[in-house]
């Protein structure tokens, strides 16, 4: 066993205690709590339920010509109908479709009406992903999957920090909600890094702990998600 020190803290916001009905019509459930292994660090790209603002992938081209909306989509511009189902329904209506993303634009930024790149994914500029390693080798592999719940951002926070705006981060659906400068800070620090931990503690706990006992598996640090107090806490294996 190692002893793990606190040596940093950021603001975290996960999913709701008792499942409820979100805004957007999606159920929002608590974050998973457990012991996890970061599988990957990438762009998020949805194929499921939220595909249409993130079927395309944070930062890709876009360019309104005419009414159309056009998107970069693996390197060939496309109408943004042909992208996926969830956007073909409106093929025979460019100027709707083309309204929708204005309007988005104009929410998040106001000064910059027109889109030249596609900010409206919600999950943000970067996702951490993570896994539950059944067979503790750290590695994903037999019946393990990437679980549902992810270390992102959101694209009204990213608006905010772009904006310098002072925010609060909003429940999750179950993620782990993070603010856009912080997880860059936790990825560039080498804390959120494939291979390394990820525990959700219950939400029932009221303390940070200021150092654990913990079988770090020989690497520098561990992440650790306060849900009840809406902390990440950074632990060093010493």
């Amino acid at each position: 066993m190692n002893t793990l020190l606190k040596i940093k803290e950021f603001d975290a916001h996960g999913g709701p205690v008792n499942v409820k009905m979100g805004g957007d019509g999606h159920s929002q459930t608590s974050t998973t709590v457990g012991r996890f292994v970061i599988k990957s660090i990438e762009k998020h790209v949805s194929y499921g339920k939220y595909a249409a603002w993130s079927g395309i992938a944070w930062g890709t081209e876009v360019k309104i010509t005419g009414d159309i909306v056009m998107v970069k989509y693996n390197g060939v511009w496309k109408k943004l109908t042909d992208v996926n189902a969830q956007w073909g329904q409106y093929k025979n209506d460019q100027k709707g479709v083309t309204n929708a993303v204005l309007k988005y634009q104009r929410e998040l930024y106001p000064n910059s009406p027109i889109p030249t790149k596609w900010l409206f994914n919600d999950f943000g500029h970067v996702s951490v992903k993570y896994f539950k390693d059944v067979n503790l080798d750290r590695k994903m592999n037999g019946k393990e999957y990437v679980m549902g719940d992810f270390i992102h951002t959101t694209p009204t926070d990213e608006a905010a920090t772009a904006r310098r705006k002072i925010f609060q981060l909003g429940e999750s659906h179950g993620c782990i909600h993070v603010k856009p400068n912080d997880i860059d800070t936790m990825i560039g620090n080498g804390y959120l890094k494939k291979g390394n931990t990820v525990e959700v503690h219950p939400y029932t706990k009221k303390a940070i702990d200021s150092s654990l006992k913990r079988n770090a598996a020989g690497l520098p640090f561990e992440v650790h998600f306060y849900p009840g107090l809406y902390k990440i806490a950074i632990y060093k294996s010493i």
